[in-house]
């Protein structure tokens, strides 16, 4: 399905019980909405899922780059608002998840709770010199240029030969991302910086990472845990950034699990 959402045309897919609690569902920088078909399987007995295309994403509009993160977060609730959702439980994986952290700062009556995976608060120096390389490139030559650097950080080397289908999988999505909303992304999370703010999140929050993640490490995780009051941390041993695709019966027994708490089940 598509709509124009905060000025721009969004595909999105809503599945699961028209009654039952909604969740969004946010992506990771070059991947699309397919990231989620093996969680949303997992939620769609229980949950109203929606998950969507992120700006300059799959097949969402690619509008001018820069974009900033108080834009992709309205970008969340002018769907929410589209499909008529007041409240959501939200899920993030990486740029995603640095969504959520905006979220749980600028629009925390819209949301339930915050699942926020394989990311980071802040981009230090170094890591903002890798961003500005990594939007050059893609510029220059094209976001082809991306799948060799995302491999190895994206899954394990151990999982890049035990499980091929996945690293094709997660190649396809790259190539498939318009280098204009890599490059707008790209410029977003170069500048990330809110560790220092998020004490003023009091949504019930759940952090997960890959044990061997090294682009948003355990460290980074346990950073916004800290700040996060009351948030839970879990680290998943032998799976890198993209846990969610290298484990997915572990990744969703978790997101399950934590959901069921909120629910009192």
């Amino acid at each position: 399905m598509q709509a124009t959402i905060n000025g721009m045309r969004m595909t999105y897919a809503v599945e699961g019980p028209d009654t039952a609690t909604p969740i969004v569902l946010h992506h990771s920088l070059a991947t699309n909405l397919t990231l989620w078909d093996e969680l949303t399987a997992a939620l769609i007995p229980r949950y109203r899922v929606v998950r969507f295309d992120a700006r300059g994403h799959g097949t969402s509009e690619p509008t001018k780059a820069p974009y900033d993160f108080e834009t992709l977060s309205a970008d969340v609730v002018g769907l929410m608002d589209h499909l008529k959702i007041g409240r959501a439980h939200f899920l993030g994986l990486s740029m995603g998840g640095m969504v959520g952290q905006y979220l749980g700062l600028l629009h925390p009556q819209r949301f339930l709770s915050l699942t926020l995976s394989s990311t980071s608060s802040r981009v230090p120096p170094e890591g903002q010199a890798l961003w500005a390389q990594r939007v050059k490139n893609t510029r220059e030559r094209g976001i082809e240029t991306q799948v060799e650097v995302a491999m190895p950080r994206w899954v394990t080397a151990a999982n890049q030969k035990a499980k091929p289908a996945v690293v094709e999988r997660l190649a396809g999505m790259i190539r498939a991302t318009p280098a204009e909303g890599f490059c707008g992304w790209g410029e977003a999370i170069r500048t990330l910086n809110v560790t220092d703010r998020l004490p003023a999140i009091t949504l019930p929050t759940t952090v997960i990472v890959g044990a061997e993640d090294p682009g948003t490490p355990p460290a980074a995780a346990e950073a916004i845990h800290r700040q996060i009051k009351g948030s839970h941390l879990i680290v998943v041993p032998g799976v890198s950034h993209m846990l969610c695709a290298e484990a997915p019966a572990v990744f969703n027994g978790h997101v399950l699990a934590f959901l069921d708490q909120q629910a009192g089940h």
